[in-house]
């Protein structure tokens, strides 16, 4: 069983992610034939059961920090947040936020199944580039009925889950006293101010980086399918995700019926001259009627 943690008193947190996969040409169970963008589709209100940012440059502004606050008292913030229709920042790699409907999410065969909004936009006259920041997005079952995120999880495999240059198990540790994030646009501190530690470690699915230089501006390449704050909110499809793409920690195939918890977790591990690192934003989330 992997661990991935802050490392304080009040926070652990058992996470199962893939182990390093061989590389084998995309499935076509990968690309659903739904086409939920002409679908009604249904808002939800999101629980925020765990937030757990890496360190990153909206870190302690989206949500806001106020002295004093608690763990508790900052995932109630993220909850309001997206109830709201706000984003949260998950931070710099391995960062994330594991939410609950309230509800099943069911398994519609075929189809997509839920949504999840980020803040990403296409480049001005592309289609093929812009500001993505991808972030996995990991399901779960409450199998033992707890209402508690400690079952097993599932990742959902995306386009980029099968390619070679594509880490699973990558590691990382972030350290408070850690500058080398900082720009001069957000002078905040980086590191979580709720946190009594000063250590953050993160592992899991870590993406190649897909920035290209476009024009003399650096953009990043827009993904197939199955990340999170990877292509426009307006782009229904684009973020929209299917339980049939659950692989287990061995990357094989999972048939769920359904999925009670969603976990998004930063999957890039990069940090560009004048725009910062890249750190996924998260928005609400809705399923399918």
């Amino acid at each position: 069983m992997l661990k991935v943690s802050y490392r304080c008193s009040y926070y652990v947190v058992r996470r199962l992610l893939p182990l390093v996969a061989v590389a084998v040409p995309l499935l076509l169970s990968g690309c659903s034939t739904d086409e939920p963008h002409s679908r009604n589709s249904e808002s939800a209100s999101v629980k925020v059961l765990e937030y757990c940012p890496a360190m990153g440059q909206f870190v302690n502004l989206l949500p806001p920090y106020s002295e004093g606050d608690t763990y508790a008292d900052i995932c109630h913030k993220a909850e309001v947040s997206l109830s709201s229709g706000g984003i949260i920042t998950l931070g710099g790699f391995g960062g994330y936020v594991t939410m609950s409907l309230g509800q099943h999410i069911e398994n519609r065969p075929g189809e997509r199944d839920f949504c999840i909004r980020g803040n990403a936009f296409l480049q001005q006259g592309s289609e093929e580039y812009g500001n993505s920041e991808p972030g996995i997005v990991l399901v779960s079952v409450d199998e033992n009925n707890n209402g508690l995120p400690d079952d097993e999880w599932y990742e959902l495999a995306g386009s980029e889950y099968y390619k070679p240059e594509t880490r699973h198990h990558y590691r990382k540790v972030w350290h408070k006293n850690d500058s080398t994030l900082n720009n001069p646009y957000h002078t905040q501190p980086y590191f979580p101010l709720w946190l009594s530690d000063s250590v953050i470690v993160a592992e899991g699915t870590c993406l190649a980086s897909h920035k290209d230089n476009v024009q003399g501006m650096i953009v990043q390449r827009v993904l197939d399918y199955g990340y999170v704050d990877n292509r426009p909110n307006t782009d229904t499809l684009g973020i929209a995700f299917d339980l049939d793409w659950a692989v287990d920690d061995n990357g094989e195939k999972v048939s769920l019926t359904y999925c009670d918890f969603v976990r998004v977790q930063t999957a890039v591990d990069e940090v560009n001259t004048g725009i910062g690192e890249l750190s996924t934003e998260v928005g609400n989330m809705f399923i399918f009627e």
